[in-house]
């Protein structure tokens, strides 16, 4: 759904400003921000950031400035190590295990494979928007041998917006229906198959409206989060796919309108919601840039937009860092 109030450049700076790095994550300062805040914002504190970034003077940071927050982690195993990207609210995060042949990890109740890859074993993780900013326990299945350990999830940084919707769009979302609509969206992505993409690519030529993870007050009814990132452009606007994949779902739904979804292997697929027109068909194998459909207005819109979804093992993660690249140590 396309939001109704304008962001500012301040936060949108702030919210776009985590990135992936081979050291870690990596912060861009955004207009007005101070050290301080950027240390709260990520559950550390001002002297780790200085002695991270080899900061003589706190006081002292430049717009534009690229601060490593969170070096990469590493945890000695009996048999090797275990390398990851630090866990952050509604963000997909991979890890690396090298010196085991085969295993698993089991992280916020839920069990994944660890597959084969040319430096060890690797998987991408999600983590879920309002999952609490703290320590989680991980464990780690290694041939047969089970690892606890624990790892920091660090929160979002999400700002907030309200919604107005008309009767018609209220009523919409009181429809006993959208369960079965949610349900069907999850159960379409299967969890086979390997990565083959690097990046995505952008779906249209438009800018972003919402980002992904904004608290969201619905009307007068409830308040929930948003489950993608928005694009506004023109009515009838090519929208492509980021990444190859293969056509999982291509049909009309209440709430998602015209809408096609791509399975990409692994648990990971991309929705495209309120198109005005599908150009592909369940089954179809395309190629990242192909043209899947027109932006449109259908569903539950409040304006010509795309909604563009991203879930890994059915969990909605922020699309934004995958255009930068995957997540991985």
């Amino acid at each position: 759904m396309r939001r109704l109030w304008p962001i500012g450049v301040v936060l949108l700076a702030s919210l776009f400003g985590l990135a992936q790095s081979p050291r870690g994550l990596v912060h861009t300062v955004a207009p007005g921000e101070t050290l301080f805040q950027i240390a709260r914002r990520y559950g550390t504190t001002v002297e780790e950031l200085a002695r991270l970034n080899g900061l003589r003077d706190p006081n002292r940071i430049q717009v534009g400035q690229a601060l490593l927050v969170r070096s990469r982690g590493e945890v000695a195993l009996p048999k090797g190590r275990l390398v990851y990207f630090p866990p952050v609210q509604g963000r997909a995060f991979g890890l690396r295990v090298e010196g085991y042949a085969q295993g698993w990890v089991g992280f916020l109740g839920e069990r994944y494979p660890l597959v084969p890859g040319k430096t060890g074993l690797w998987t991408l993780l999600p983590v879920g928007a309002l999952v609490e900013a703290k320590a989680h326990p991980l464990r780690l299945g290694l041939e047969g041998e089970e690892i606890p350990l624990a790892l920091q999830v660090a929160p979002g940084g999400y700002g907030q917006e309200t919604l107005v919707l008309s009767p018609s769009l209220e009523g919409l979302l009181q429809d006993p229906s959208l369960r079965a609509e949610r349900e069907k969206v999850v159960g379409a992505c299967p969890k086979e198959g390997l990565l083959t993409f690097s990046r995505f690519l952008r779906p249209l030529e438009g800018r972003i409206t919402s980002p992904f993870g904004t608290r969201r007050r619905y009307g007068t009814l409830f308040t929930s989060y948003h489950e993608g990132l928005d694009f506004a452009a023109p009515l009838g606007t090519p929208v492509r796919a980021v990444a190859e994949g293969v056509v999982v779902l291509s049909e009309r739904l209440k709430v998602r309108g015209e809408a096609v979804i791509l399975s990409h292997g692994m648990g990971l697929c991309t929705g495209y919601w309120h198109l005005s027109e599908r150009r592909v068909r369940v089954g179809e194998r395309v190629k990242g840039g192909q043209v899947l459909g027109l932006l449109g207005n259908t569903g539950l819109s409040t304006g010509p937009h795309l909604h563009l979804e991203v879930r890994l093992w059915g969990v909605p993660v922020d699309p934004l860092p995958f255009f930068q690249g995957l997540p991985l140590p």
